[in-house]
């Protein structure tokens, strides 16, 4: 549409200088005479409120940049009729129109009421006059008037500009404050993220001021329900004075975020607030810092002082130093009245070169209109300028849709510009991240931050002089320490505060509240906590957490086992039973195999006898054996005599058998096994074969056992009857519990409900239910478990966060931490929501981390503080000497054997003796009885004589 009115603008410029170039050339009687198609006087008409003097003020210096500028209207000046008009009188304001119009005006301004801002639309539609807009009209969002113009942005995409905010500010909660019915309009898309985040997550109030214009109670209101986002709707009068309020009852903190919906937020006087840290955002449409917004303001001043009239413009140039406000700063109506004039001219001289426009008186009675307002109002559409509210443009519709919009933030040196909005492009801030850390730690300098804390050993303790000390220097510490390096990092003093209820923190679900440190966050008693509270995810979603500081889990501390008695037969414990047994099998197999063997190899040699010695007489003649059957036979007197024998001189062997017989078998195999020699040896090569295999076997094991020797006679054992979860879950003798709703029961009772997804997880639900079911398990605090562990001796575990436990053993030396970390988790920095000093704190600790300073503050308190360190096993050099308990099964084992031994020695003995009788009675009874038949023969009786080989009492 655009093209076709440029398109037809040109086209009647050439016709026109063609037609004056003939009439110069060609004085023709037919041609008509030279005519202004726009009149000398161009009439417009005003409408403002009698308060709004500052609005008339521009509209005049708008007329008079108009009249000045002689590209805009060469040919004609403007005149500006003012009218002012009450604010709710719209039969009055109907009267002036119709008197304006009557004077035969080109347009109309105003007036920003929207009461009577209705009743002249409704007359310019009727008379065709255009009538141009600075206001926001709720109206305008859904119908567009014929013969209307509205230089203000289209309220659909300004709401869309909150959203966007909303989005880039990762807003999930808030509270919106509105002051009346417009506000909620102006903010309806904003309600509707109710349906995506919730009703709890978006708290509508109205701003309703008591007395006086009291908002406090309000106020009290929504900082006990914790918000710390809020969304402020009001005008711009207003919010000074429910800012001051909200300081008073502790709402203008660095934790509180405002979002201030008025595009003058730069006109009210921020001065009170900017040292808060609290966060204020607005968006902007007038640059006071821009040159054309600086000039013309400047052209205003001028005009004002020469005319000796009030300036009812604020800046520092005339309230002094101590302000927020720019010295050039102008009410977004103000700027927008200035460029609608401004338009109108631009508009009307494009519309003048191409066709004849005069104003005409009209008759609010009549019927009659102005021909040429239809056309004014489209070029005034059409036309693009850059005034002080930034670019001036509308859409097919007749809506200011494509406009750029400044992001300004409250800082120490006032409103800032932080970034910008783009109808096109959206948010987009100039700002980068180092420059906002560093604004962040520059708003920490010097500033206190209250500290809440617990005691608990080691993170913080009372000095033993804290009687007679006050403030910071009463309190020692881990935690004490770790803030102090953090402060020196960043900066910022603070002061330790105990906590009133002395509780870490946790949710009640039938009041909403947090207790504890959590709940002094949230109440802003506290900007940080410092001390050994874990980072959970129900806290996480009250409060904001640093980077862990030290990192933990759940683990079980138990009373210290009694050291384990020496066995006295420890020498065994090296090799298990079964390893025992199997060396025994294989020594009696072996044996029997080797045994076997040797029998049936023909390789095997058999072992030989050879015959006793000969004896010989004095004279070197060889004497016979002593044989005394022989000589009692012979002699017939039964005394030995020795006789020369003929004996032969070659020696005979007697073959005996095979060398490995049954005891030389297994007797050869024990040699082996215990590395001695035998007099022994096989020949054979399947026999040495079997020799090499057990030699083998027998280097192997015995090189085992020594390895293993060594560890189990010098090595204390402890003989404790649980070494991990698993087993004290499995046993009922030990009970076992922990803090009654402390984080620790917490992940028992949150694994309870996610039982079937792994092993562990199902033991540590059955633990719970355990606990669940034996509510005497849990105590009320650390030291109470402590207290229980050590009160009864080995019948009671307490589950603890590792931090503890390790400060505890360090200390108290007959307890101990069974098994490894249950879990993983970690101790952080709490800081309330939305804290602008999470990041900086972050940073710190990870400097004091990369630094060592973190692992040297534990090994300072945990390992040398307060006596720690006591319980360390002092480890002696060299090796430890062995006492009886540790070697006497060996002795035991050796005075066994001489038993044995002796013993056998005993029966061997008497069944030695017992043959050797056994074979003497014989010889004897054989001896009488030949010394009896040699009587007989003496004497002439016959003798019996007996028969070798049969039995001696049978004589024949």
């Amino acid at each position: 549409m655009r093209d076709i009115f440029l398109a037809i603008t040109h086209e009647g410029l050439a016709i026109k200088k063609m037609m004056e170039l003939i009439y110069c050339v060609f004085p023709l009687t037919i041609l008509p005479p030279a005519t202004h198609t726009l009149p000398n006087n161009i009439r417009i008409g005003g409408f403002f409120e009698e308060q709004n003097s500052i609005e008339e003020i521009a509209f005049k210096y708008a007329v008079d940049h108009i009249n000045r500028n002689r590209e805009l209207l060469p040919r004609s000046r403007v005149m500006a009729q003012i009218e002012r008009i009450p604010k709710h009188d719209s039969f009055y304001a109907s009267k002036r129109v119709c008197a304006a119009m009557s004077q035969g005006v080109a347009a109309l301004f105003g007036p920003s009421s929207s009461f009577t801002a209705h009743h002249v639309q409704s007359i310019c539609d009727a008379k065709e006059i255009p009538h141009i807009e600075t206001r926001w009209d709720l109206t305008s969002a859904t119908v567009r008037d014929q013969y209307s113009i509205n230089l203000y942005p289209y309220p659909l995409t300004l709401r869309k500009a909150y959203l966007d905010l909303l989005s880039a500010y990762s807003w999930k909660s808030f509270t919106i404050l509105y002051e009346d019915n417009e506000g909620l309009i102006r903010l309806q898309d904003l309600l509707k993220l109710t349906d995506e985040m919730g009703e709890d997550k978006i708290v509508v109030r109205q701003l309703r001021p008591g007395p006086s214009k009291d908002y406090r109670p309000l106020l009290k209101e929504i900082k006990n329900a914790g918000t710390r986002k809020i969304i402020l709707d009001c005008v711009a009068d207003n919010i000074q004075e429910i800012l001051r309020q909200a300081q008073q009852v502790g709402m203008m903190t660095a934790y509180h975020n405002y979002i201030i919906t008025s595009l003058d937020l730069h006109m009210v006087e921020m001065e009170d607030f900017k040292y808060g840290g609290t966060n204020i955002t607005a968006f902007r449409l007038v640059n006071p810092s821009s040159e054309l917004v600086q000039g013309v303001v400047r052209e205003w001043i001028q005009g004002e002082v020469l005319y000796n009239r009030a300036i009812p413009f604020g800046g520092k140039s005339i309230k002094g130093a101590n302000t927020t406000l720019h010295p050039t700063a102008l009410p977004t109506e103000t700027a927008l009245v200035y460029d609608a004039a401004l338009l109108f001219a631009k508009a009307l001289n494009e519309l003048d070169r191409s066709q004849d426009i005069q104003t005409v008186n009209l008759d609010c009675e009549s019927e009659e209109t102005w021909q040429h307002g239809n056309s004014l109002i489209n070029y005034m559409k059409l036309v693009e300028m850059d005034g002080l509210t930034g670019k001036v443009s509308f859409d097919a519709a007749g809506f200011r849709s494509n406009f750029n919009l400044e992001i300004v933030e409250l800082r120490k040196e006032g409103l800032t510009k932080v970034g910008s909005w783009e109808s096109g492009t959206g948010t987009n801030f100039s700002r980068n991240y180092t420059e906002q850390y560093s604004e962040i730690v520059e708003s920490l300098h010097n500033k206190t931050l209250i500290v809440s804390c617990i005691l608990n050993d080691p993170f913080l303790m009372l000095k033993e002089d804290s009687g007679v000390l006050v403030g910071n220097d009463r309190y020692e510490g881990y935690s004490v320490d770790l803030i102090h390096e953090i402060a020196g990092i960043l900066g910022f003093n603070y002061t330790i505060k105990l906590v009133e209820d002395g509780s870490y923190g946790s949710y009640n679900k039938h009041t909403g509240k947090w207790n504890g440190m959590i709940g002094e966050l949230l109440d802003q008693k506290a900007d940080l906590v410092v001390a050994d509270i874990t980072i959970t995810y129900e806290r996480e979603q009250g409060v904001d957490f640093t980077m862990p500081f030290m990192n933990l889990g759940v683990t079980i501390l138990y009373k210290k086992p009694n050291k384990k008695d020496p066995n006295l037969f420890s020498f065994m414990s090296p090799l298990s039973i079964d390893v025992w047994i199997y060396i025994l099998t294989a020594y009696l197999a072996v044996s029997l195999i080797l045994y076997t063997i040797s029998r049936l190899s023909p390789y095997e040699p058999v072992s030989e006898k050879k015959p006793p010695a000969l004896e010989r007489s004095e004279s070197g003649l060889r004497l016979a054996r002593q044989d005394p059957l022989y000589e009692a036979i012979f002699t017939c007197t039964g005394n030995p005599v020795r006789t020369v024998a003929t004996q032969a001189e070659t020696e005979v062997t007697e073959p005996t058998g095979n060398t490995f017989t049954v005891m030389n078998s297994f007797w050869f195999i024990a040699a082996s096994l215990l590395g001695q020699g035998v007099d022994v040896l096989p020949s054979a090569f399947s026999t040495r074969m079997i020799a090499g295999l057990w030699w083998f076997f027998t280097l192997i094991m015995i090189s085992s056992y020594t390895a293993n020797l060594a560890a189990f006679l010098t090595v204390e054992r402890m003989e404790s009857p649980i070494e991990s979860a698993e087993d004290l879950a499995r046993q009922q003798r030990i009970k076992y519990g922990a803090v009654e709703g402390g984080s620790t029961a917490a992940f028992f009772r949150k694994s309870f409900h996610h039982k079937f997804q792994d092993s562990k997880i199902t033991t540590y639900a059955k633990m719970w239910a355990y606990m669940d079911q034996n509510r005497n398990v849990f105590t009320k605090s650390n030291k109470e478990g402590i207290e229980r562990v050590l009160r009864e001796n080995g019948d009671y575990a307490f589950l603890m966060e590792s931090t503890i436990v390790e400060y505890v053993v360090e200390r108290k030396c007959e307890l101990t931490q069974i098994g490894g970390l249950l879990d993983s988790k970690g101790y952080g920095i709490g800081l309330p929501p939305n804290s602008p000093y999470r990041t900086p704190i972050t940073s710190a600790i990870l400097q004091l981390q990369e630094g060592g300073k973190l692992h040297l503050l534990k090994e300072k308190w945990w390992k040398r503080m307060r006596g720690g360190g006591q319980c360390t096993e002092k480890v002696e050099g060299g090796a430890a000497a062995l006492g009886i308990d540790n070697v006497g099964g060996i002795f035991l084992v050796l005075l066994i054997g001489l038993v044995f031994s002796c013993l056998t020695a005993i029966i061997e003995f008497s069944w030695s003796r017992r043959k050797s009788k056994a074979k003497n009675g014989i010889s004897v009874v054989i001896s009488n009885q030949v010394k009896g038949c040699c009587v007989e023969r003496q004497e002439g009786k016959v003798c019996r004589e007996w028969v070798p080989g049969g039995d001696p009492q049978q004589w024949v």
